[in-house]
Order: structure tokens, then C-alpha cells, then sequence
């Protein structure tokens, strides 16, 4: 009697001790070192393509004694909650003093961009200004990158007069300051399994442009090509990482020597250049062109279908497999005053790049009938489905 009892005492203890161990293990986090913020856009249309970032950092916080946006983002990275890992962020880092195999998270920015247009409606211009970050998780010693998190902001403004660079630079520093927009960092993290390896990725890394779609797009995307071709694969990439929570190989065309992405870093002023992993997966997108088609007309106004039409192949060379390689366009429905003649085309087909984004990622979770109809000619539903297993072996 008193050994069974014996016995069944030592494998409680036992079990208890297992389910310690366990918790514990599952409870560690990942430390990592925050670097601060940096620019990674060192093509040659640097100065067309950050120029608003790049006079915003000349203003310093007279509190922290740092540029505006360093501080702004220092402070958000300081009270977020990280739930699986532990960020050391008290006090900007001293790179040099790093442990070997030490992991680092810097916040780097890829892209930014103003349109404006007049609405004779409202009698007011619209202004636009986006721009794209990547979160970017990297070993120190070795200068290898870990995992990449794309976003990015977007702010809408009015104005009666045309906006000067000046007003646009005062609304950009209002957001900033007023509205917090780097709060949702910690949301991202806190959704995405970070790991000090991964066995399979997945990036973007082939972008073409046919001729036929520059008429449709600003007047240096052909000038600014390496550019242009960045903010596609931003735009797709921002979608398919969030809706996954999935980090991307970035896609950094003319920026990349030696498949190695540089980062400046503003508040100490290195330069650093990160390795990037070969991709698994690969993600090749070609936009073929827009068009626009008035679909219906009144008095007041005219309601226009804008379309984007891309061939999205999503393969792995190494096996020479392919797992998704369709033509599908956008459409999207928009309605115009009649007599409004300063219209920013851009901005529509634009906002069509990225629903058609948005949704091609979604439907690959669960599939919209009539999304699939209207989308592509063809039946892409089992493709899709085919996706989903990619994207679980990236995780």
C-alpha cells in the first residue's frame, strides 16, 4: 500500500515538474536590442523618394535632444507590450558592445510619396501622403536579416489652396506627433512569431513593368524605375505579411550590392549592410497596363471603372515547382463630378493596386465566389487553396 502511494506521489511530483519546465520554457522571450530608426532607400531617387523624412529629421525634440521622428517612435517602442519578446529600448544601444549572436530590431523607411488633386464638388484640394516601413529583425554578429515586417501610413488632408511643401511637411509632422502612428507596432509584433530561424521564406523578387502602364502613372516612374518597381512590391508585401503574419524577404531593386541591404541609422549615424536570406518561394509580379471605362453618366457626375491588370506566379525554382501563375486584374468603381477636370488618375489606379492586393491575399484564407468571377477567366480557387499550405510552411 505505502508503495503504490510512493509511487503515485513521486509521479505527481513528477508531472508538476514537467508542467514548471514547460512553462517556463514557453514563457522565455527573445531578447532583443532596439537600433532606432533608419532609412534603407538608397537608390538613386533617394532625395524624390524621402524628402519629407529627410526634413523632418533636421528638427530635434527639445525634450529628448533627438529628431522628431526618432523620438516620436522611441516613445511608442518604450511603452508597447511586447507579448513574445523582450525589447531592450530603455536607451539607444551601443551597436559595438552587442554580444555575438545578439538580435536586433530596427525601423527602417522604404518609401514615401504626395499626390493632390482639386475637387470641384467640395471646392477643396485632397492631399495624399503615404509612406512605407519595414520592421526588420536581424542578427547583429553576422549582419544576416531574421525577418521583415512591411507597413505602412497613410494620411488624408484638405486644403482650399493648393498645398505648398511647407503645409505639407506641418500636416506630416502633426501626424506624427498628434496621432501616434507608431503605436501599431506593437500590434504587428504581437501577432507574428518571431524565430531565430527559419527553415523556408518567402519574398518578392522579380517586378516588370510593360511601357503601356506608364502612361498611366506619374511622369518619373519610368526616370525613377528601380523606385517604382519598390513600391509594387511594397504595396503587395505590406498586404500578404499583415493578413498572414508572415515576415518577406524585402524586395530591394537598385538596392541591393551584393544581395546586402544598406540601413542608415539617423540617431547614430552608421551604416549598416544587412544580409538577405535567397528566398524559398519566389513572388514574380508584372503590371500590364490600367484602363478606364465610363460606366454610367449623369448631370452631376460620371461614375468610372478603373481597372489594374498584373500576372502574379508565386513558384519554387529550386524544385521547379509552380504554385500559382494567373492573370488578374482589379476593378474598382469611382464617381467623378462632371466638371471636374484636375483629376489624379494615379491615385485611383492606385487604390485599385492595392484592394486587388489586399483581396488576392485574403482569398487565399477563404475564398469570395464573386471575387474569383470577377478577378480572373479562369478557376483559381484550388490554386488559391494550394497557397494557404505555402504560406504555413513560412511560419
Amino acid at each position: 500500500m505505502r508503495l503504490n502511494i510512493y509511487r503515485i506521489t513521486l509521479k505527481f511530483v513528477i508531472f508538476i515538474f514537467l508542467i514548471l519546465v514547460n512553462t517556463n520554457a514557453y514563457s522565455e522571450k527573445l531578447k532583443v536590442y532596439y537600433s532606432g530608426f533608419s532609412f534603407s532607400n538608397t537608390y538613386e531617387s533617394n532625395k524624390e523618394y524621402s524628402k519629407y523624412s529627410s526634413l523632418l529629421i533636421k528638427e530635434i525634440n527639445p525634450k529628448t535632444k533627438i529628431n522628431i521622428i526618432s523620438s516620436e517612435l522611441n516613445e511608442s517602442i518604450g511603452k508597447s507590450n511586447f507579448r513574445n519578446i523582450s525589447l531592450i529600448s530603455d536607451q539607444l544601444i551601443d551597436l559595438d558592445k552587442l554580444e555575438n549572436g545578439s538580435v536586433v530590431m530596427a525601423v527602417a523607411l522604404q518609401h514615401e510619396e504626395f499626390s493632390q488633386e482639386y475637387n470641384y464638388s467640395s471646392q477643396v484640394y485632397n492631399g495624399f501622403y503615404d509612406c512605407y516601413f519595414e520592421i526588420l529583425f536581424y542578427d547583429f554578429d553576422t549582419k544576416n536579416l531574421i525577418a521583415s515586417l512591411p507597413f505602412d501610413f497613410e494620411i488624408s488632408m484638405l486644403s482650399e489652396k493648393k498645398f505648398t511643401q511647407n503645409e505639407i511637411l506641418k500636416r506630416i509632422k502633426d501626424f506624427y506627433l498628434e496621432d501616434r502612428p507608431f503605436n501599431r507596432i506593437e500590434n504587428i509584433i504581437n501577432n507574428f512569431d518571431l524565430k531565430r530561424k527559419y527553415n523556408l521564406r518567402i519574398g518578392i523578387t522579380n517586378v516588370e513593368i510593360d511601357d503601356r502602364a506608364f502612361n498611366d502613372m506619374p511622369l518619373n516612374s519610368k526616370k525613377y524605375l528601380n523606385a517604382t518597381k519598390n513600391l509594387l512590391a511594397q504595396t503587395f508585401s505590406k498586404r500578404f505579411s499583415y493578413i498572414h503574419n508572415i515576415s518577406m524577404v524585402p524586395y530591394t531593386e537598385g538596392q541591393v550590392i551584393g544581395n546586402a541591404m544598406k540601413l542608415r541609422f539617423i540617431q547614430s549615424n552608421e551604416i549598416y549592410s544587412l544580409k538577405l536570406p535567397n528566398p524559398d518561394f519566389h513572388i514574380n509580379l508584372r503590371l500590364k497596363g490600367f484602363k478606364k471605362v465610363l460606366a454610367k453618366s449623369s448631370p452631376s457626375e460620371n461614375l468610372y471603372v478603373y481597372g489594374s491588370f498584373f500576372d502574379i506566379k508565386i513558384h519554387q525554382p529550386e524544385i521547379d515547382q509552380v504554385y500559382f501563375d494567373e492573370a488578374l486584374r482589379g476593378v474598382t468603381k469611382v464617381k467623378i463630378p462632371i466638371n471636374q477636370s484636375e483629376i489624379n488618375h494615379w491615385r485611383k489606379y492606385f487604390y485599385n493596386i492595392e484592394k486587388l492586393f489586399n483581396d488576392f491575399s485574403q482569398n487565399i484564407i477563404k475564398q469570395d465566389p464573386n471575387w474569383l468571377k470577377k478577378t480572373s477567366k479562369k478557376k483559381i480557387k484550388k490554386d488559391l487553396k494550394v497557397l494557404k499550405k505555402v504560406i504555413n510552411k513560412v511560419k
